[in-house]
């Protein structure tokens, strides 16, 4: 392990604590969390391997911010957590930052599931999906996701980052 590389994780360890707990406490991930998180992923990255470095640093924050924009139209993701998957992405690169994604995705999925359960709300939420999905499809036009009066039902998403983000780690730096 370089030095480089733990600095690289300690940056990671330190952007994931922090945007966890402004999001439990404040409902937000605050900018001061992710864009200097970003900024020293760029820097090390740089450090590491120069201007390929840097360009991967780019590439792992340019990618998340263009791809997960439209999660953020239809109101289904939070910006703070758009931005965060960006500030993974500079920090670990691309590869890395889709994986995170992908596993966050799975583990937020299953904690969805089990919250509209336990307050009774599994059925009637597939429904509205079901409904919205037939929308789209027969109209070709994709829409914000309504969420009026359905606070209960969204929940910090971050408690599905870092685990995600965790569990790719541990699979790359661990048992690969």
């Amino acid at each position: 392990m370089t030095g480089l590389f733990a600095a690289k994780t300690l940056i990671l360890a330190v952007t994931l604590a922090a945007a966890l707990f402004f999001d439990i406490r404040y409902c937000r991930i605050k900018n001061a969390v992710t864009f200097p998180a970003a900024a020293a992923g760029l820097l090390v990255n740089f450090a590491e391997r120069g201007a390929p470095g840097a360009l991967l640093a780019v590439k792992g924050w340019l990618l998340p911010v263009l791809a997960l924009f439209i999660l953020y139209y239809i109101n289904v993701m939070g910006a703070g957590d758009i931005k965060l998957f960006a500030a993974i992405g500079a920090i670990m690169g691309l590869p890395f930052v889709v994986y995170c994604f992908l596993f966050s995705v799975y583990i937020g999925g299953v904690i969805a599931c089990w919250l509209l359960i336990r307050r009774g709300q599994f059925r009637d939420r597939m429904w509205k999906l079901y409904g919205y999905a037939k929308t789209i499809l027969l109209t070709g036009r994709l829409f914000p996701y309504s969420m009026k009066g359905d606070k209960d039902s969204k929940f910090i998403f971050t408690l599905a980052i870092v685990p995600g983000t965790i569990v790719n780690w541990v699979i790359v730096y661990v048992w690969l």
